[in-house]
């Protein structure tokens, strides 16, 4: 009896154990795993161990997450200054110089010391070598000087209000790795050193890359979760059918009729959709067919080709609605309807209005004219005029608005063929002007001159900078003009400024504005907290490479 008695109490223990402790230990597993947080910044057609963060080519968690910026200006919060490796900076009075006063107690992933010398030798790097210049710094520099371990100097080739802006864009690496590397320009860092968040590669294949904690990040406190996952996603179709499987948890591309195709599959699924900059058609205007060069350049034809734009068919069927019509023939977005002088729209409304009769007026004014007979326009010497449009593939939207202009175009009998091609080779041969025609975006900043900065600029035409100046058109009015925007010390005179901007090139009709799109934001709550949305607009909430705020929303998500 004693020993039936014995085993049943052995049995009662087995239940009680297997009842409370083995759940315990069920549930305490994940906590033993370490957090991975996957995002989609961009597509790329393959994965590369690049994470030099001077070359366009470096993968899309570089910035911010490997190497933190000095500052960044929050553009959801006036352009607050949110301190990372700096603690200050001021402009002397005649805004020609600027200091930084650097942060104290912050080491590299190898455990060495951040210094001002680190930020003096990033600075001279992209001097000696402009093909690391991706946002034209070194046009803002005549010298550069350490003040003491944790100060530095820089002295501007003019004045400049807003140079911080510009010059917390540049990446700062640490000295004793790359003054050790023989080409910085064809370097690909493959096992990068940093002060950022995110410093070690501990996996890359074919199909994702993981890179995790740095050991000894400054603001390791804040940080609560090990991982970054990156997975290889090559296009809109591949990115559709992953995102509604929860596979991913920070992402920002387009996703057609959002509501239907991604929020009612998970009550987790959540978008925001802040307004965004121009969706454009751009023209080559060092196009190598000299005759269609002559007819680019002629703003008629532009004009034409605007006035053939059906664009809210655009936004209708490309953006599935999600966006607006450009109002501005500049391109300057709506969201900056406050900037927009209002006789400058209505004086060039006429070449934003879909009028085909007078589109094929003035297409016949330039002798572009069907001479054989066979449906389509052709040049004045009879060769035929032929457009093609680059578009990068798998970017359901940019190919589906290039798919509608043809249609567009052809209803005036103006032939086009859309080519697309993998991201990097539509990045490279906008750089180098291969091509006839393009659409892109622009990026927005707090006001409209980012957009017109970047995309009219003509020091930004070179193959080191984005995309977003490659038409080639130069005008030295404009570039004036945007000297002049950083050095104006009053709103009322960078209103002018503004002003001029958009009609000087409302009026010489350099690209052909399409739509304003949204900024795309997509974040799944099943596994974290956290999330910047349009309840807790706390800063921008994009995940896309030069996007400097990213970094503030990685250190405010908590997992679940």
């Amino acid at each position: 009896m004693q020993r039936s008695l014995t085993s049943l109490w052995h049995a009662i223990y087995l239940v009680v154990f297997i009842s409370f402790v083995l759940p315990l230990s069920v549930y305490a597993t994940p906590s033993s795993e370490p957090t991975v947080l996957t995002v989609v910044p961009e597509y790329r057609d393959r994965i590369k161990r690049n994470f030099n963060p001077f070359t366009l080519l470096s993968m899309p968690t570089t910035h911010e997450f490997i190497f933190e910026p000095l500052i960044i200006f929050n553009s959801l919060q006036n352009n607050k200054p949110e301190y990372r490796l700096a603690t200050g900076y001021s402009l002397s009075r005649d805004l020609t110089s600027i200091q930084f006063t650097l942060r104290h107690g912050v080491l590299w992933s190898d455990g060495k010391p951040f210094t001002a010398d680190d930020v003096l030798y990033s600075f001279n790097l992209i001097k000696m070598f402009p093909e690391l210049d991706s946002h034209a710094i070194r046009t803002q520099l005549k010298s550069i000087r350490k003040l003491s371990d944790y100060e530095i100097e820089i002295e501007l080739k003019q004045a400049n209000a807003l140079a911080a802006h510009q010059l917390v864009l540049l990446p700062i690496v640490p000295k004793h790795q790359w003054e050790k590397v023989k080409d910085p320009v064809l370097y690909t860092n493959p096992n990068p050193i940093g002060t950022g968040p995110f410093t070690v590669i501990e996996s890359l294949d074919d199909t994702h890359y993981q890179q995790c904690t740095n050991p000894n990040y400054w603001q390791a406190s804040e940080v609560h979760i090990d991982c970054l996952r990156y997975p290889l996603v090559k296009n809109n179709d591949d990115f559709i059918a992953r995102i509604v499987t929860g596979e991913f948890d920070w992402t920002g591309s387009f996703i057609p009729d959002i509501e239907r195709h991604y929020a009612s599959y998970s009550e987790d699924f959540h978008y925001w959709l802040p307004p965004a900059s121009t969706i454009s058609l751009i023209f080559n205007y060092k196009v190598a067919d000299s005759e269609l060069r002559q007819t680019i350049e002629n703003i008629t034809f532009r004009r034409a080709i605007s006035m053939v734009v059906q664009r809210q068919l655009l936004i209708d069927i490309a953006a599935f609605g999600q966006g607006v019509p450009s109002e501005y023939a500049s391109g300057m977005s709506q969201r900056f309807t406050q900037w927009a002088d209002t006789k400058i729209t209505e004086k060039y409304r006429p070449y934003m209005t879909f009028n085909p009769k007078q589109a094929n007026m003035l297409l016949d004014s330039l002798q572009l004219e069907d001479k054989n007979k066979d449906g389509w326009r052709d040049l004045p010497s009879g060769k035929p005029l032929t457009l093609s449009v680059l578009t990068p593939s798998g970017w359901t939207d940019f190919n589906t608005t290039a798919m509608l202009l043809a249609e567009m175009l052809e209803n005036v009998g103006i032939r086009t063929t859309n080519i697309q091609t993998g991201f990097e080779e539509f990045a490279e041969r906008l750089s180098y002007g291969d091509y006839v025609t393009a659409i892109t975006n622009y990026p927005q900043g707090l006001t409209p001159y980012k957009y017109f900065n970047s995309g009219f600029n003509s020091a930004y035409q070179a193959p080191q900078y984005p995309r977003y100046a490659k038409h080639f058109y130069k005008d030295h009015e404009v570039d004036q003009l945007l000297a002049a925007f950083p050095t104006a010390s009053t709103v009322r005179q960078r209103a002018n400024i503004i002003n001029q901007l958009n009609e000087t090139i409302a009026s010489k009709q350099i690209t052909v504005p399409l739509y304003n799109t949204v900024q795309f934001y997509q974040y799944n709550t099943q596994r974290f907290t956290g999330w910047f949305n349009e309840r807790n607009p706390v800063a921008s909430p994009l995940i896309w490479p030069q996007a400097p705020e990213r970094l503030l929303h990685l250190l405010a998500l908590r997992p679940k």
